[in-house]
């Protein structure tokens, strides 16, 4: 089968290597590259966990876990660090986790507020209690992409450069037309195309609201013992009186990373910028002094990426067309679409070759949004799943 993926990211670029390893022939399209700074999959690293209120989320976490352990052996290198994660909340967030990760069979302990410092070293303790997960950590996500990128050209896929302006069904198969005037035929095409995937829906008689968002995070702790900053645990600091949610993980040789769980700013076609906002920075830093005081204030790097969001924060993914011309979408990655990009890429491979589709995956259609309205407004999504 001829198949052309859109989008050399997160989840385009493992599920080009998926369909390559099954045999296909595949052409991955992308306007700049694998892990290109203006992509949503910049970066060196991403949290990963099974922690989720979303039940079908953690059963997709399940899945990715496992399609990443498998991703792990084909690269020849450790892609998913176990660190763990502290999840410090309100009662009532943290209930609605306890329940969803204890029905789905995800370990986990409850942490006293006054016992937090002993999870994670250093943090500051206040009145919330807290829930520890194992079973997290940092995901090497360059070095995924990298190791993906070498796998793909093993396995005789082929990279073109361009911008796609239209993907289609043709009756007799499927095609990707380019700026330049190129056009790709396939039997099959998978979207994974991000920021610029509301420009190819009205080709497919698709309609999905999406927003875009510029997001930053540091990384300091540069006077911290390098093995022991890079051995601590990831943190979740839900939102409250005492500020913003922050999210926190390490990058080994480089530093820890935290991010607020808050968009620097909407994204709108055409925005190249991606210079660090210094009181996005200044913010930062400030709340990481009142929580974990031993990282200090010296910055060591500065990134900005972007994210797209669905109104529910849930993922989209539709196919549509038959065996004679068949196009999957995939968008709608709200920010935590990284740590499942191993199992995304095995199941829009599935969805590709017209393997049935599950519920899990059938109730992430576009369908969800046929009676909103595309003005309709909504808040960002955040990091435990729930808009804000």
């Amino acid at each position: 089968m001829r198949v052309v993926v859109v989008g050399a990211g997160a989840w385009g670029l493992p599920t080009a290597v998926e369909l390559a390893r099954r045999g296909h022939q595949v052409t991955l399209v992308d306007r700049y590259g694998a892990g290109n700074p203006l992509s949503s999959s910049s970066g060196p690293t991403r949290l990963w966990r099974l922690a989720d209120p979303d039940p079908a989320a953690i059963r997709l976490g399940h899945r990715s876990l496992a399609a990443t352990r498998r991703l792990e052996e084909r690269v020849g290198r450790r892609l998913l660090l176990e660190q763990g994660l502290l999840w410090r909340d309100s009662p009532a967030a943290l209930a609605v986790i306890a329940a969803a990760v204890s029905a789905e069979g995800v370990r986990h302990r409850a942490v006293p507020a006054a016992a937090v410092g002993e999870a994670l070293p250093g943090l500051v303790p206040d009145a919330r209690d807290a829930l520890w997960f194992p079973d997290a950590g940092s995901l090497l996500s360059a070095e995924l992409l990298a190791g993906c990128r070498r796998l793909f050209a093993a396995d005789g896929g082929t990279e073109v450069a361009g911008v796609v302006t239209a993907v289609r069904t043709t009756g007799v198969g499927a095609e990707v037309e380019l700026a330049d005037g190129t056009v790709l035929r396939a039997d099959a095409v998978v979207v994974c195309a991000g920021p610029g995937t509301p420009n190819l829906l009205p080709g497919l008689g698709l309609t999905v609201p999406l927003r875009t968002y510029l997001e930053q995070v540091v990384h300091l702790g540069r006077d911290l013992d390098p093995d022991a900053r890079d051995a601590l645990p990831c943190l979740f600091d839900g939102p409250g009186e005492h500020g913003g949610g922050i999210y926190t993980m390490p990058t080994p040789g480089i530093g820890y990373k935290l991010g607020l769980d808050d968009p620097l700013r909407t994204w709108l076609p055409g925005d190249d910028d991606r210079t660090p906002d210094p009181a996005r920075t200044a913010a930062i830093v400030g709340r990481s002094v009142a929580l974990l005081p031993a990282l200090g204030r010296d910055v060591v790097d500065e990134l900005v990426c972007c994210w797209t969001d669905s109104p529910d924060g849930a993922f989209v993914v539709d196919r549509v067309g038959a065996d004679l011309g068949r196009v999957v979408v995939a968008c709608g990655d709200s920010g935590k679409g990284f740590k499942y990009a191993a199992g995304m890429g095995e199941l829009l491979a599935d969805l590709a070759e017209g393997q049935p589709i599950a519920p899990d995956v059938a109730a992430m259609s576009s369908r969800r949004f046929d009676d909103r309205d595309a003005d309709e407004a909504w808040e960002p999504t955040a990091l435990g799943g729930v808009p804000t």
